[in-house]
């Protein structure tokens, strides 16, 4: 808190240096709270009054020279001339927003008359004094007293009209610039995927299609040809000669892992060697050749049979030779009578032996003629077995008298297999009866 030593007006901003009613250097105080402060009304009424009179000062004459405190400067003398400014006195965080324009550290001394107390009346009203003529409009300042500012700040600002006879200037428009279209941009970038999107797919074609498609030309190139032990992968043969003709039947492509038999008369003597006619047939690789057939005093041009460890047989494949009159039809008067006489050394052979059906059937590509039988193999190191046979009769294609005779043998030991219908349509004896063929291979 700060107090004017003058008019003991108390201000509570410690960053004010003057008073603002008699411009006097403010002293800091420091209120004790027991002390009471004792105004006196002399002092009071001369502060209300020189509130309400502030146009109102004593005029130090030119030629005197003599300072008026309270005289209300309102210009500069002619011929004065202007101090400067101390700027430690002008710091933002010190100058007060009403302090004078011109100040001082400290202030000359009142005249005789002011220091007298007794020039003051005891009713503490300020004798009469002639106001200081105002300066020309165009040398004074502009002074605001504290009322002047609130009504100011109270009261809102005219509003601004215009004459009636000044024309209203047009707004002005201000032309925005056209707004650019979007679709170049977005087909360039549609574009460039595309772009990207071709280079994907050439990359994808020689560095992954490319290298597979060579790979498996390669591996078709250097397949070897079929032989007896090998033979290339299988495709199944759709088309089927549905009689016996002299036109060359259509190929056949074995499964993968495939063996080829082909007939040969080198070690063949007896009927076999007398009725000799070339033939082959495909079988599957794990099927065991029988060694006992294709030599010397056999009776079956050849013989191969799947079996389970020792010595148990699941299926089994054989071709034998058939006396025929040369063609389906010559034949198909004695089919029934070779049918029934070779049923018969099979019933001495097979116990509980039985004949089940008999008929015409196709054997792959070519017509024959078939009889089923089944019987019991009882008392075997895996139980009681059941067999299933089937025999197809199959004549010459080439107008001889060499037919042969295919015969399927099958026992309940094979897991595809449920009766006799299964014997040559499922399990793996399909095979042999797709791929046989009449004729010298290679066709």
């Amino acid at each position: 808190m700060k107090r004017c030593p003058k008019c003991n007006r108390t201000y509570t901003h410690d960053t004010q240096k003057f008073c603002t009613l008699d411009g006097g250097v403010l002293e800091s105080v420091v209120a004790s709270q027991g002390d009471t402060i004792r105004i006196n009304s002399s002092q009071l009424k001369k502060t209300i009054n020189d509130a309400t009179t502030k146009a109102s000062s004593h005029e130090v004459s030119e030629s005197s020279g003599e300072f008026d405190p309270f005289k209300t400067v309102m210009a500069r003398p002619k011929g004065s001339t202007v101090r400067p400014e101390d700027p430690r006195d002008l710091a933002p965080e010190k100058v007060s927003p009403r302090a004078p324009a011109e100040t001082s550290a400290s202030l000359p001394p009142l005249p005789a008359e002011l220091q007298n107390s007794e020039a003051l009346p005891d009713s503490g009203t300020l004798p009469s004094l002639p106001s200081a003529p105002l300066p020309p409009p165009d040398e004074a300042e502009s002074f605001l007293g504290d009322e002047t500012i609130a009504s100011y700040r109270s009261s809102p600002p005219a509003k601004f009209e215009p004459p009636p006879n000044v024309q209203q200037p047009e707004p002005r428009v201000v032309a925005r610039p056209a707004k650019k279209s979007r679709l170049p941009l977005v087909l360039g970038i549609l574009a460039v995927l595309f772009a990207f999107g071709l280079g994907a797919l050439g990359a994808a074609y020689f560095f992954v299609l490319k290298p597979i498609l060579e790979k498996r030309n390669e591996i078709n190139e250097t397949q070897p040809e079929p032989s007896v032990e090998s033979g290339p992968k299988s495709e199944p043969t759709t088309d089927l000669v549905k009689e016996n003709s002299v036109t060359k039947p259509p190929p056949y492509v074995p499964p993968a892992g495939a063996l080829l038999f082909v007939n040969s008369k080198q070690k063949l003597d007896g009927k076999l060697a007398e009725h000799y006619v070339d033939f082959s047939f495909y079988y599957p690789g794990e099927w065991e050749k029988d060694p006992t057939a294709g030599v010397p005093g056999a009776t079956n041009f050849a013989k191969v049979e799947r079996r389970l460890p020792p010595d148990f047989t699941q299926e089994n494949f054989a071709v034998g030779l058939y006396s025929s009159a040369g063609s389906a039809e010559a034949d198909r008067t004695v089919f029934h009578t070779v049918a029934e006489n070779l049923s018969a050394q099979f019933k001495k052979n097979f116990p509980e032996y039985r004949k089940v059906s008999e008929g015409s059937t196709t054997a792959g590509v070519y017509d024959g003629y078939e009889f089923r039988f089944e019987g019991m193999s009882r008392n075997t190191d895996k139980g009681d077995l059941k067999l299933w046979g089937r025999v197809i009769f199959v004549p010459p294609v080439d107008g001889s008298k060499n037919g042969v005779t295919l015969l399927m043998l099958a026992t309940s030991l094979a897991p595809e297999l449920k009766s006799v219908k299964d014997v040559g349509e499922k399990g793996q004896l399909p095979m042999m009866l797709e791929s046989f063929r009449f004729g010298k291979y290679p066709f």
